[in-house]
């Protein structure tokens, strides 16, 4: 019988997913290798956009298939056959092709098709949520018009300040607060003229939709879960996330993200409870689930669930709790245990930020400073001078990223305040730049 080691990606695979595989075979003397099954009618575009040149700087197996065929399908599977330890989706934008691939894989364990139609639509998130405990999320609309009826039934069942979202798009694209009516209808409109285009340009091959929900006010946290076959849910640490908002943004982005939490055992448990019911609601399992929610305080409640392990998370793992996060959510899809260390090494945390304006870049002040952070880990500048920034709402990307991780609490949070101090984002602003309303804050220096 020939050995179980392919793991089938579908569309494409994180970077660090390499050296996770060569750890997990350092560690436990078993060998999995990577096999990426893509469309071939959107492998350009979808390489492009998931930034996925280490595939073919790794040499990786890359086995194009039309997706439209069965036959094609069948034909790409064949040759592993026999070999299939497991198949995942790391991506978002990649689940159409996993719903399409989930039938020709009757042998291994799967999430079905309908769960991951609930869990990449908000819409039917919401519907999954409030059929399963109304208490699990905010008080939501599905939106698509700005008459007097529509605004009128918005506001006799929300009230301001409310969150303008598309249903199906990650990070905080074309997110935005509204705080009365004019807001409502000038954000609606807005976000109507370029939510096609935004769905275009992220690969989203669903009708766009957008939503309209109670603002909810607290401290935000996300947590991964690997949900087995069964639908039990083992999870892995709940990180603290600071919303760009909080820190002064208009954008939700993610500001900064710490593992450990930092929160008591007593709210841990009741977080990841949540967690473990709105995986239920969605009828999830084979998978990991990204589970992104507010402690308010009428308790715990849901933002939303990816059927994706979450951005940045091998790397917070990692270095928080020593744990291989790519290799857990393997083994969770073929049916074995994941393994999650009981307390962390380090603490570690990702930092995050957008220019106070939009423009050119013309440079970033405080680099040398943030270099000789003790916690000091990686910084990533994927911006030139002369790159125009945008916001996170406006499908922007943040100009820096900077990696963090020291044994000590202490001075963890010393070196974030100093790297607070440091950085500032020079742009010089278009001129015919509009902004997006009247409540846009002025830019900070």
């Amino acid at each position: 019988m020939s050995q179980k080691n392919v793991v089938l990606f579908i569309n494409s695979l994180h970077a660090p997913t390499f050296s996770a595989l060569r750890a997990h075979e350092a560690k436990t003397g078993k060998s999995l290798e990577a096999v990426v099954i893509v469309d071939r009618k959107i492998q350009k575009t979808i390489h492009a956009i998931n930034n996925q040149q280490h595939l073919y700087e790794n040499d990786a197996v890359i086995v194009p298939a039309d997706f439209g065929s069965v036959e094609s399908i069948r034909a790409a599977i064949r040759p592993y056959e026999g070999q299939l330890y497991a198949v995942t989706s790391q991506y978002e934008n990649s689940i159409t092709e996993f719903k399409k691939i989930i039938p020709h894989l009757p042998y291994l364990q799967t999430p079905t098709e309908t769960s991951l139609d609930w869990s990449t639509d908000k819409k039917l998130m919401r519907q999954a949520f409030n059929a399963h405990d109304t208490s699990l999320s905010p008080a939501s609309m599905h939106v698509q018009d700005t008459s007097i009826d529509t605004i009128a039934a918005v506001e006799r069942d929300i009230q301001y300040p409310m969150i303008v979202k598309p249903s199906g798009l990650e990070r905080s694209l074309l997110v935005s607060v509204v705080n009365n009516r004019t807001e409502l209808i000038s954000t609606l409109n807005r976000t109507f003229k370029f939510i096609r285009n935004a769905y275009k340009n992220r690969l989203k091959r669903i009708e766009p939709i957008v939503l309209v929900e109670e603002l909810m006010q607290g401290d935000m946290f996300s947590v991964d879960s690997y949900v087995s076959n069964d639908g039990t849910c083992y999870h892995a640490p709940l990180v603290k996330v600071v919303t760009g908002r909080q820190m002064g943004f208009e954008d939700f982005f993610a500001y900064l993200q710490m593992s450990p939490a930092g929160i008591s055992p007593a709210e841990e448990k009741q977080a990841l409870a949540t967690a473990e019911q709105a995986c239920k609601a969605l009828g999830l399992r084979s998978i990991t689930a990204h589970t992104e929610m507010m402690k308010t305080p009428k308790g715990w409640k849901i933002i939303e669930v990816g059927p994706r392990i979450g951005g940045y998370r091998h790397e917070l793992y990692t270095l928080s709790h020593g744990m291989n996060h790519i290799v857990n959510d393997i083994v969770n899809r073929a049916g074995e245990m994941p393994y999650i260390p009981a307390q962390p090494k380090q603490h570690a945390a990702i930092f995050k930020t957008y220019a106070r304006e939009e423009g050119t870049l013309e440079y970033i002040q405080g680099l040398d400073a943030i270099r000789k952070l003790p916690s000091y880990i990686t910084m990533k500048l994927p911006f030139n001078k002369g790159d125009m920034l945008k916001f996170a709402q406006n499908d922007g990307d943040a100009p820096i990223e900077v990696t963090l991780c020291h044994p000590s609490a202490r001075q963890l949070h010393a070196d974030i305040a100093t790297l607070q101090e440091s950085i500032q984002i020079h742009v010089i602003p278009p001129n015919d730049i509009t902004p997006l309303g009247s409540h846009r804050k002025k830019a900070l220096h």
